[in-house]
């Protein structure tokens, strides 16, 4: 049901409208920041448009057979496209499960698992790069295939941005000639990524980032789920939830690495930059760096950024104006006025190059070492 999808009610209204005028596009490009619901909007108009019994002709029922099945992952006209992991003796045409090892495979079942469970949940696969060639073929093997009656097949591409130039080509041949009562919807946080003769050939659908209080209300709920063992107080809370900028994805997985800690590592880290402390320096990387772990330095590396970004706001918006880094507001507002000649915008563009690294598969102790020596040329005082 829509109340499922957190904010976004011009997008609601705007499905529900084009739902019910029977003009449904045969491709949706879902674009906006990180976790703020593409996926999840895409699951629902998939139960939507083969609901048994939709409610007020706009919104599935969730009981009928079809909802159920398409809930919980098990429809033959309902499939989840993401990023997988090379298999064993992989070919482009080959399924793109079948060559997956035992150990990806149960990976990839039990992320889809907790995906039919929570749509706002990422799906994360160790080693999972890209969008192959041969899941998109696996698309084309499928949506030619006749559906029941009155059934639509819903093909969702979750993080569309990550194909490879071989698999967007692939593409391209289905939105050139979609077949009638099928469905593809990609969902992006970097549109510009995609090839523009994909993106262009999609009806475009933009998600805004949520704001703290819709963040927090999920979040809170997802606490206290059975499941979830994490124990946090209101104000690791309400740090999670401004650090996120808008994303419940984000801001979850910053509860699970410990927001204030990381935040607190960031801090340090740029204070033993700036006084060259190579000793602290060297602990903190480690720290973040332990058994490789990729996600913990992505999100530090975010972390710094968004400090960066905050110190734009205090320096030339105003100190009245709301910081994600509001619980240590004066120690930015000491930095600035401290570090009055720094390269702001240089120091956000080596963070950023920081973050491409990483997915190069770069020694990530360097790459954090690397940036402790740039961000001491770039962080001046007057």
């Amino acid at each position: 049901m829509w109340n499922k999808i957190i904010g976004q009610d011009t997008v609601k209204e705007k499905l529900k409208m084009l739902f019910k005028s029977n003009k449904l596009a045969h491709a949706f490009l879902f674009y906006g920041p990180e976790g703020v619901g593409k996926d999840a909007a895409a699951i629902e108009l998939a139960k939507l448009v083969n609901c048994s019994n939709p409610i007020n002709g706009e919104e599935a029922c969730d009981k009928c057979e079809s909802c159920l099945k398409i809930i919980s992952f098990r429809s033959e006209n309902f499939h989840f496209i993401c990023a997988l992991p090379a298999g064993r003796s992989e070919q482009t045409d080959s399924d793109p499960m079948e060559k997956l090892s035992t150990t990806d495979f149960e990976n990839l079942l039990e992320q889809l698992r907790l995906k039919s469970i929570d749509p706002y949940h990422r799906v994360v696969l160790p080693n999972a790069n890209n969008i192959r060639i041969n899941s998109i073929r696996d698309i084309i093997s499928k949506i030619y295939l006749t559906s029941g009656k009155n059934n639509f097949k819903v093909f969702i591409i979750s993080e569309a941005d990550r194909m490879r130039p071989e698999a967007s080509n692939a593409l391209l041949k289905i939105l050139e000639e979609p077949p009638k009562n099928s469905i593809l919807i990609l969902t992006t946080s970097k549109p510009d990524v995609l090839p523009q003769t994909v993106s262009g050939r999609c009806q475009k659908i933009f998600f805004e980032p949520l704001n703290v209080e819709q963040i927090k209300s999920k979040l809170n709920n997802l606490i206290e789920e059975e499941n979830n063992n994490l124990e946090v107080g209101k104000e690791d809370i309400e740090l999670a939830c401004r650090l996120a900028n808008g994303s419940i994805s984000r801001a979850m997985d910053m509860l699970n690495f410990g927001a204030k800690e990381l935040r607190n590592l960031a801090i340090s880290f740029l204070v033993s930059s700036l006084i060259e402390n190579g000793k602290d320096t060297v602990s903190i990387v480690r720290k973040i760096t332990e058994n490789n772990n990729k996600d913990k330095t992505r999100f530090f590396l975010y972390i710094l950024n968004v400090w960066f970004k905050d110190l734009l706001t205090v320096r030339y918006s105003g100190n009245g104006r709301e910081v994600s880094n509001f619980d240590v507001k004066d120690r930015l507002l000491n930095f600035s006025n401290r570090y009055l000649d720094t390269d702001i915008y240089g120091s956000i563009l080596a963070i950023e190059e920081c973050e491409k690294y990483i997915t190069q598969n770069v020694h990530l102790p360097l790459i954090l070492t690397n940036l402790s020596f740039k961000l001491n040329g770039l962080i001046r005082q007057e």
